[in-house]
């Protein structure tokens, strides 16, 4: 799989914040990647958990190559949850995560946003 093939951008959308993107990345977890891409759009409301942002997905998929140390931007599945996360800031993650991809411009949009805000995530 050639690198294009394995990265998806994607836009990140808040209501009344405004929009950030990122990428998606097939090779650090292909099967959940896979499953994120066919519920494309995802129209949720946030959640803020343990230092990340988190919508509720509702996809059920096992841990895949996970980790619980995760980095500035960092997209990932949060199995027990069935949770997509965005991490703003480097954090030490609850519980094992899948990492699935970053977020790549604005990320300081991503910060400060309220429960239950309005967020739309697509593919560009």
């Amino acid at each position: 799989m050639g690198e294009s093939q394995a990265r998806v951008p994607i836009r990140i959308k808040v209501a009344e914040v405004g929009e950030a993107t990122g990428e998606l990345n097939r090779l650090t977890a292909p099967l959940t990647v896979s499953d994120i891409l066919k519920v494309l759009p995802i129209n949720g409301r946030t959640v803020s958990v343990q230092g990340c942002i988190s919508i509720i997905l509702g996809l059920k998929r096992g841990t895949e190559k996970p980790v619980t140390q995760v980095e500035e931007g960092t997209i990932a599945f949060w199995p027990r949850a069935m949770s997509l996360c965005i991490y703003p800031e480097a954090t030490r993650t609850y519980d094992p995560v899948n990492r699935v991809g970053k977020v790549t411009s604005n990320l300081k949009i991503l910060r400060n946003i309220r429960n239950g805000s309005r967020i739309i995530i697509v593919a560009a």
